[in-house]
């Protein structure tokens, strides 16, 4: 393959990660939208709620989560590492691709330390870190405590219960105002098991294939070494 054929695939790669990374963070920005209310009926932020200390991301202490995913046709299986009931998050990435014959390979990590947040490269050794609020569920909500009523103006809809990999979950289906966004969703407490939909026209989705309740190896929640690092 010539230099040129080289840096055009080089490109459409990570043009197609970026849209599948753009799609998927779509979904939890839709539903993070506008003003809430708590429990007093006062308004409050989304941050202001994700960042409730008691609010668990993970029905599990620590373990590893590992999933299937497709979106823009193109399919990956991300293994997710967790500690602390999710406070410590870790995600490995493998993304393979497959453009007029030639096959490409994306290796990226994630890792999440409180507000501390780490995206990697792990095929060019670079990253970033900067500090963001962490969600507590892929609906930006504690799905575990939230009511009736700011499921209504959230335009989330309970469709009832369904069990899963032997968990009992709750199914929902999140629809957009502008209806760039419909979703279906099925969460045991604020672990996100299943979803299918659309997010700009854009097919997606997300299922468990397997849940392991063990304590991950702790060197999942590091930098790798030789991983250069810029800080926003």
């Amino acid at each position: 393959m010539n230099y040129i054929n080289f840096n055009f695939f080089k490109h459409m790669k990570h043009k197609s990660i970026l849209l599948i990374t753009f799609c998927l963070t779509l979904i939890t920005l839709c539903a993070c939208n506008g003003k809430k209310k708590n429990h007093d009926g006062q308004d409050v932020s989304v941050t202001e709620m994700k960042a409730d200390v008691k609010a668990k991301k993970y029905p599990f202490e620590k373990g590893i989560v590992y999933q299937k995913t497709s979106a823009m046709g193109i399919e990956s299986n991300p293994v997710v590492y967790f500690d602390k009931w999710g406070e410590w998050e870790a995600t490995e990435t493998v993304i393979e691709m497959e453009m007029m014959g030639q096959k490409m390979v994306t290796r990226e990590l994630e890792i999440t330390k409180g507000n501390d947040y780490w995206k990697i490269n792990l095929e060019e050794k670079t990253g970033v870190h900067f500090n963001r609020p962490p969600a507590i569920s892929p609906m930006g909500m504690d799905m575990e405590k939230i009511s009736k009523e700011m499921l209504g103006e959230m335009n989330i809809e309970l469709l009832g219960e369904e069990t899963f990999l032997g968990y009992p979950c709750k199914k929902y289906r999140l629809q957009s105002d502008k209806n760039t966004l419909g979703m279906e969703y099925l969460l045991y407490g604020n672990l996100m098991m299943k979803m299918k939909g659309e997010a700009m026209g854009m097919p997606v989705t997300t299922e468990v294939i397997k849940i392991e309740t063990v304590a991950p190896p702790a060197e999942k929640f590091e930098v790798p070494a030789d991983v250069e690092i810029t800080k926003y």
